[in-house]
C-alpha cells in the first residue's frame, strides 16, 4: 500500500510541474461537415498534385460546409484510382478570405450498385493566410460520393464529407 501511495504521490508531482501545453496539447478541435459536387475524368495528362503520384484519374471538388471553425468553403484537386488511393490538395476557406490549406490522402472503395462509394482519409494542415497563417495538425475524413452516370468517366459526382481532428494555430497559442 506504500509503495502504491508513493508511486500516486509521484505522479502527482509530476504532473504538477510539467507544462499543461506538453502534456497533451492537441491544438484546436474541427469538426465539420461539408457538401461538395465534382468533376471526375480520367488523368490523360498524367498530373500529379502536392507532391503525389499521377493517378488514373483527376478531380477537381466545390463546396461548402460549416465546422467548428465556422463556415468554410471548399476547394479540392485531387489524382485518385478508383476503387483505390486518392491524394491531392484542398483548400478551405473562411467567409473573410482566410484560408487553411491541407494535404489530402485517402482510399475509396468501389461503388455499390446504387452507385455510391465510400472513402476514409486524413487531411494534413500545411498553413495557411489570415488566421490560420502557419496552421498545423490533422483531421480524419469519412466521404460518401454518388457518381452521376455511372460507367466510365467522365463523372459528375455527388459527395459528403465529415472531418475530425486537430488545428495548430501559431498566432492563438494552439
Amino acid at each position: 500500500m506504500t509503495k502504491l501511495l508513493g508511486s500516486l504521490a509521484l505522479a502527482a508531482l509530476t504532473l504538477a510541474v510539467v507544462p499543461e501545453a506538453v502534456l497533451a496539447d492537441e491544438g484546436i478541435p474541427i469538426q465539420g461537415a461539408f457538401a461538395v459536387t465534382a468533376a471526375v475524368s480520367p488523368n490523360t495528362g498524367s498530373v500529379s498534385l502536392c507532391g503525389g503520384a499521377a493517378l488514373a484519374l483527376i478531380a477537381e471538388a466545390h463546396g461548402n460546409g460549416y465546422t467548428s471553425l465556422g463556415a468554410l468553403s471548399l476547394f479540392l484537386e485531387k489524382t485518385l484510382n478508383a476503387p483505390g488511393v486518392m491524394h491531392g490538395c484542398i483548400t478551405l476557406t473562411a467567409p473573410n478570405g482566410d484560408t487553411l490549406s491541407a494535404i489530402y490522402d485517402g482510399t475509396v472503395g468501389a461503388p455499390n450498385s446504387n452507385g455510391f462509394s465510400f472513402a476514409t482519409g486524413t487531411l494534413t494542415f500545411t498553413g495557411g493566410t489570415g488566421r490560420f497563417g502557419g496552421a498545423g495538425g490533422s483531421a480524419a475524413f469519412t466521404a460518401v460520393f454518388r457518381l452521376l452516370p455511372l460507367g466510365t468517366p467522365p463523372f459528375q459526382v455527388a459527395a459528403y464529407y465529415t472531418i475530425h481532428g486537430h488545428v495548430f494555430l501559431p498566432d492563438s497559442g494552439d
